[in-house]
């Protein structure tokens, strides 16, 4: 079986003993593939002194820093060949991190998605609207295309306001709202105190982030107007946090549950000065490891601080200011 079948076995929502090969296995195979083919990730490697012949344990696997996205094609195959190129949404400057997908890649992709939804929704989730510009507005967004995927209808454009009045006032059963923060924020402030009063059973999915295009709410304010205004309890509401470097989501439910993730996504907390384990119970810099990421690097370090929660998953504390992150030596090339 190719290792991209053996990962899609491990992705789809099989019972784990129906998995086959284990996360480590599956992550040892992946590198070896990447370090061989991604030739930047490979120099790093290299810097690390860390390789295919001397990592025997998936946390060994040298993460690549998400700034590396910005300024390298971490790609395995050449550009050309690539099917889709996802773009950040450049929030700290002109650079934005590109992510190439071959064919495989985002075949990859889509089952990853649809296994990571299913998993946190279940297999038959309500009707999902998406207040987010589609795939023809957006080719180069990672989220137009997940919702895509996930068969979403968009609900986006100069007129979007009027449009979700429209669909919500009509909305017979149970649906899930999904959107940016920025633009729950902005459909609530164009919508002036109205309230859509959603079926029973609806939920609500945001992504968080304000990015400088609406006012910034805290987050307990802006569930507190999805119970106000659409009538949908915190329970209910759910946060989605992912990056355009990664191709697996995490979920999580309420104003203090944690980011719970698939089986075929495992993070580590990192001290940012030495690169090895947080203390427990402290702050570190979260690194990714990701299954479905076939076609860049699995392992990413990112410039996100998180704190472990005692009821699993990780708690996000916002960005690290000023953090120096190991791995470096890549951009210095």
């Amino acid at each position: 079986m190719s290792l991209t079948n053996e990962l899609a076995a491990f992705i789809s929502p099989l019972a784990p003993a129906e998995r086959g090969n284990s996360f480590e296995v599956l992550a040892l195979r992946l590198f070896a593939y990447q370090y061989a083919h991604n030739l930047p990730y490979q120099r790093l490697c290299n810097g690390r002194g860390q390789t295919p012949e001397t990592v025997t344990r998936w946390q060994d696997i040298p993460a690549a820093p998400a700034s590396a996205f910005k300024r390298f094609a971490l790609t395995c195959v050449p550009e050309s060949e690539c099917v889709k190129v996802f773009h950040s949404s450049g929030t700290t400057g002109g650079e934005t991190s590109r992510h190439f997908m071959s064919v495989d890649a985002r075949e990859l992709y889509k089952i990853s998605l649809k296994a990571g939804y299913a998993r946190a929704f279940g297999p038959e989730p309500p009707r999902l609207l998406a207040l987010m510009p589609p795939t023809d507005t957006a080719p180069h967004s990672s989220l137009s295309f997940m919702l895509e995927t996930l068969g979403a209808e968009f609900l986006w454009g100069e007129s979007s306001a009027d449009q979700l009045r429209h669909t919500l006032a009509s909305l017979s059963a149970s649906c899930t709202l999904f959107g940016t923060a920025f633009a729950w924020v902005n459909f609530f402030d164009a919508t002036q105190g109205e309230c859509f009063p959603l079926p029973e059973g609806s939920l609500v999915i945001e992504t968080g982030g304000f990015k400088g295009r609406s006012r910034e709410v805290e987050k307990s304010e802006l569930y507190a107007l999805f119970t106000e205004r659409l009538e949908v309890a915190t329970a209910h509401c759910f946060s989605e946090y992912g990056m355009s470097e990664l191709t697996s989501q995490f979920y999580s439910q309420g104003l203090t549950g944690p980011k719970l993730a698939p089986p075929w996504l495992k993070t580590r907390l990192l001290d940012p000065v030495t690169g090895t384990d947080a203390v427990p119970g402290q702050p570190g810099l979260l690194a990714h490891y990701d299954l479905a990421n076939y076609n860049s690097v699995l392992a990413i370090q990112t410039e996100d601080r998180g704190v472990w929660d005692e009821r699993g998953g990780f708690q996000l504390l916002g960005r690290a200011p000023g953090a120096v992150l190991r791995g470096c030596s890549l951009l210095a090339e």
